[in-house]
């Protein structure tokens, strides 16, 4: 073991001195407070002040649209400034006004559109998915409320009529008031991505780390002074514990976001959304199983990627080899949405309990409440017994396998080498 932490120690320093670790350290923290503070910073940015002229082939909506796209967002308007021009003004004239600046954009109103037709929105700010939403539903209250009109209802009977419903979809296993299904299913998604994300890279680490020293013979002055098995024990440890600070870093900072997700906007002058009411807290028990997760999925990865790295001569080879390893990496992936469809289904149950793709998605059904603290203890349970067989296998690996140049070994081989 003292042979091993030698190594570990200078494995980890090794990494975590590198500028793209402290890069990737920072950059993931700052997306997630990202994620929160641009959507409602830049929310109404494009809408409103915009100068948008109005093409009105019906005769009819060109001004009522006009007065609604120009009323505030509380009364479904956009804030726009609008000018109903000829009905007969090409659309050649407003695009070129489009380029010269002079207007943000025109909307054109079909002769039928009151019955059915078209109303079609050309602008510079129609990328903006307020400006498409809030269009829709200003076009729509005009149109709804002109046809009431021509049938002849009073204005009561229309806010009757056109009164909303409003329907949400939210995630709750009955444990506790449900949450917006939506961010359950996208911060869930983040979550199994970013440990496949993180056990990759450094899985991968740790194979070139292996094919590295082998290549430059360095491997053979190590092994002089110490055992194959303390070798391969202190690359897992040293890059393992550095991919462990980088994840402890991205999810304290995150369960610290959304925590305190108010106080966040209020920094950035940015007004709470009620939407955010529904975003979700990480709990104490979430992050711990994160963590147990990320070390025994690592640890488990880690070592089919060393005896990849202990089986190949050189670069190129390695990138053929280690295809069957990360092809089970993204079978979990694709396993995802079997897990958000259904996380207390007989697919998910089965999923979560398989070695290869427990550790990503374990944390994900446990956060979207599909797992019993029983579940994931058998779920750990069989991840940690098959990551002390893995390691063991792959120590026999590493320690033939260490020394051995030129092609890959044959499946016969590596039985030889296992049992050796």
């Amino acid at each position: 073991m003292r042979e091993a932490w030698v190594i570990a120690k200078r494995e980890f320093i090794e990494r975590v001195r590198s500028k793209w670790f402290i890069v990737m350290t920072v950059l993931w923290p700052v997306l997630m407070v990202g994620a929160i503070v641009v959507p409602a910073i830049l929310g109404g940015k494009g809408t409103e002040g915009a100068k948008v002229e109005i093409v009105d082939k019906s005769g009819i909506l060109g001004e009522p649209i006009a007065n609604k796209l120009a009323g505030p967002a509380i009364l479904h308007g956009l804030g726009w400034k609008t000018t109903v021009v000829p009905p007969d003004t090409s659309e050649t004239v407003l695009r070129g006004k489009i380029r010269a600046n002079e207007i943000n954009g025109y909307l054109v109103i079909s002769e039928d559109a009151l019955d059915g037709g078209s109303v079609v929105y050309n602008g510079d700010n129609a990328s903006n998915q307020t400006v498409s939403m809030m269009l829709t539903q200003a076009v729509t209250d005009v149109v709804i409320r002109e046809r009431a009109l021509k049938l002849g209802l009073n204005d009561a009977q229309l806010i009757s009529l056109a009164k909303g419903v409003d329907v949400k979809a939210r995630h709750t296993t009955g444990e506790e008031e449900g949450t917006s299904g939506g961010i359950m299913f996208l911060i869930g998604y983040m979550i199994a991505f970013l440990m496949y994300v993180a056990i990759t890279i450094y899985g991968v680490n740790v194979m070139r780390s292996i094919v590295t020293e082998k290549s430059d013979r360095v491997v053979e002055l190590m092994v002089a002074a110490t055992k194959p098995r303390s070798m391969m024990s202190g690359k897992i440890i040293g890059v393992g514990f550095a991919g462990l600070v980088q994840i402890a870093v991205w999810f304290g900072l995150a369960a610290l976001a959304l925590a305190y997700k108010d106080n966040l906007l209020g920094f950035f002058g940015a007004k709470p959304d009620p939407k955010m009411a529904l975003l979700p807290t990480l709990s104490t028990s979430q992050l711990v199983f994160t963590g147990i997760y990320f070390v025994l999925g690592f640890l488990f990865y880690s070592s089919l990627y060393a005896a990849v790295g202990a089986m190949v001569s050189s670069e190129q080879d390695s990138q053929q080899a280690q295809m069957p390893v990360t092809f089970l990496l993204m079978i979990g992936m694709f396993a995802i949405l079997a897990v958000t469809s259904d996380p207390r289904g007989s697919t998910a149950s089965l999923m979560t309990m398989v070695p290869f793709w427990s550790p990503m998605l374990m944390p994900l059904r446990y956060f979207l409440g599909g797992a019993t603290l029983g579940q994931v203890g058998i779920s750990i349970g069989i991840l940690l017994v098959s990551t002390l067989l893995v390691v063991r296998i792959a120590a026999k690996i590493y320690r033939v396998g260490i020394l051995m140049y030129g092609k890959r070994p044959s499946l016969r081989e590596l039985v030889r080498w296992v049992r050796y």
